[in-house]
């Protein structure tokens, strides 16, 4: 079980990647009633495409829902979806040998865990449920006019085009979340980069960004409230996230303060700003523009290639291979899921 208590809102997923089922339950929610074929489109999203980059499980994910009646959020809710495609064969030759860069030593360290069937709770496919909650708190966002667009900005070497510094329209937002692999331009190329890595039985890291339209200025506190820490502290719910950083980021650790501030300007009785290279946000508080996050995704740890690790029962150095069916690149599948964090974030803060 993990859980995210906000101010307001409350969100417990639990479960395993390879346990009959996994879920979600969540409380504070605003009063609202939410579209199941807008989320179905959202959570699809999520799942496993087909193409390169993509694991060959297939899950349908289709939530089943309590505390919901005629599609109205009334407070607190639950969803639960079934795992029907699981495999734990394919990690029998894996018992007490935990997976290099995955999370199975720490999770011994932890429990005593000797059985990483499927990585169990810290797997990605915990994010299923995590979409569900997000992808109705997004929902709500976009009624109250907030949009939340995320799409990928680089896969290896491969870096594309940024939208930090420009506006996003709502037909922009709506268009990258239309596309299988939403990026801005060099769609071919990433994807050629996650191909070369597939092929050596490899993987391959990526970045994502994420952009908030519509917020208003003032949301958030200083220090402990600040309103960066929050958006990144659920951001790094997704496992493989690895870098979280707003605005210009550590690139503004290169600059002078000539270069990096924001200037201001006043137009019909409203004020502006020059660039946006803090990312919407100063002091922790939204400053009314729009807020840039970028996100590096590790490379996907569970590799086709032999590895060395140890054998946690004998206590001995081994080498293994990993079967099994894995992404070669998580980044496309993890943009929902950034959405879903950043959503819940933002939707806690202003409700």
């Amino acid at each position: 079980m993990s859980l995210f208590e906000g101010r307001k809102i409350k969100v417990e997923i639990y479960g395993e990647s390879h346990a009959e089922k996994i879920g979600v339950k969540v409380s504070g929610f605003p009063s609202f009633e939410f579209d199941p074929e807008a989320l179905a489109k959202f959570t699809d999203r999520r799942k496993p495409s087909g193409d390169v980059f993509s694991t060959k499980r297939k899950e349908a994910d289709v939530p089943v829902f309590t505390g919901i009646t005629h599609n109205m959020i009334g407070g607190a809710f639950s969803a639960e979806i079934y795992n029907t495609d699981k495999k734990s064969s394919d990690y029998n030759e894996l018992y007490g040998k935990p997976r290099p860069s995955h999370a199975d030593y720490a999770w011994y360290l932890k429990d005593g865990a000797l059985d990483f069937s499927g990585g169990g709770r810290f797997s990605g496919r915990m994010t299923a449920p995590l979409c569900v909650a997000g992808g109705i708190a997004l929902q709500y966002l976009e009624k109250i006019n907030i949009k939340i667009a995320a799409y990928v900005s680089s896969i290896g070497s491969v870096c594309g085009r940024s939208y930090k510094d420009g506006e996003i329209s709502a037909a922009e937002a709506e268009a990258l979340r239309a596309g299988e692999f939403p990026s801005l331009d060099k769609k071919k190329e990433m994807l050629e980069e996650i191909r070369r890595a597939a092929a050596d039985c490899d993987s391959v890291g990526g970045r994502a960004e994420c952009i908030v339209s519509g917020l208003k200025g003032g949301v958030g506190d200083n220090l402990f409230g600040g309103l960066e820490g929050k958006i990144a502290s659920l951001i790094y719910a997704v496992p493989a996230v690895k870098g979280v950083e707003f605005g210009y980021g550590f690139s503004l650790s290169s600059m002078r303060g000539s270069e990096a501030n924001d200037g201001l300007y006043a137009k019909d009785g409203k004020v502006g700003f020059l660039s946006n290279r803090s990312g919407g946000i100063n002091g922790g508080i939204s400053n009314g523009g729009n807020i840039t996050v970028s996100i590096a995704f590790r490379p996907t740890p569970s590799i086709y290639q032999e590895q060395q690790t140890v054998d946690l029962v004998k206590k001995e150095t081994v080498k293994i291979k990993i079967k099994g069916r894995h992404d070669s690149c998580i980044v496309p599948r993890a943009l929902p899921c950034v959405e879903s964090a950043v959503a819940l974030a933002l939707l806690d803060e202003i409700i």
